[in-house]
């Protein structure tokens, strides 16, 4: 485990190339990256099982990003893993740029799906845990036995198609499946409370799904929801985290 004071650094480390990304774009959204930036800090630098010599060995664990306009975030803590270079960075959204508006896939950089309409990353994430399911049947859970990870926001959880994926999770009990959900009540052009009144933890609990709810810039109750996830047996895990101002954190965009 990291010192909590190198994981805020870092995670301010991530928010700031964000924010600089988009800046040089003039084009973009910083909000949701630099919101998120904790959570990818703490999941990249404690928890992701993977090999970056051989970034597409079959029992790694993945993350899909479901919100493709927080790609900055993902690329941030790509760059610091050494996948990306700050010079590439500095080209998001230009023309021939590996550094697009929204991720397209590219696994030997860490990118494992391509982010387009909200929701599409929550199925991608569910059809990778099923069958990862699948292979650990064929083939024993002691060679196949990652965890997929999966982040979506506000504007996500709305579409219809994530509320499809999610019922299905919890049908299958998939639980290698493990999803953060950056509640920070903000989407794109409004408050979230102008166009929706549900109760998020309830439905997803409905689904059958566990379901924590934690500070979403606290990098301790992320690192202890994480390690409560893994241990869950028989049910996706849904880790809500609300954003607060504090700890270098900005309010998000959905």
């Amino acid at each position: 485990m990291n010192d909590n004071k190198i994981m805020y650094r870092a995670a301010d480390n991530i928010r700031i190339l964000a924010a600089s990304m988009v800046e040089k774009a003039k084009s973009g959204h910083p909000g949701g990256a630099m919101g998120g930036a904790d959570f990818i800090n703490v999941l990249f630098s404690e928890f992701l099982e993977y090999d970056p010599r051989n970034m597409k060995y079959e029992g790694r664990d993945r993350f899909f990003l479901d919100p493709g306009h927080m790609a900055p975030m993902l690329y941030a803590q790509l760059a610091l893993t050494g996948k990306y270079t700050m010079e590439e960075l500095a080209t998001l959204r230009q023309w021939g740029s590996p550094v697009t508006g929204h991720p397209e896939l590219d696994v030997l950089r860490g990118i494992e799906n391509t982010s387009g309409p909200l929701g599409q990353g929550h199925v991608f994430a569910v059809g990778a845990a099923i069958a990862e399911k699948h292979l650990a049947a064929v083939l024993g859970e002691e060679v196949m036995n990652h965890k997929i990870y999966a982040y979506i926001s506000d504007g996500g959880i709305q579409e219809e198609i994530s509320q499809g994926a999610g019922r299905i999770a919890g049908t299958r009990r998939l639980d290698n499946l493990i999803m953060f959900y950056d509640s920070n009540d903000i989407q794109l052009s409004t408050e979230t409370k102008d166009v929706m009144t549900e109760d998020t933890a309830a439905k997803y609990r409905a689904f059958g799904w566990e379901v924590i709810e934690i500070v979403g810039n606290d990098a301790q109750q992320i690192r202890q929801a994480l390690d409560q996830a893994k241990q869950v047996k028989g049910k996706p895990t849904l880790i809500i985290g609300k954003c607060i101002m504090g700890k270098g954190a900005l309010k998000a965009d959905g």
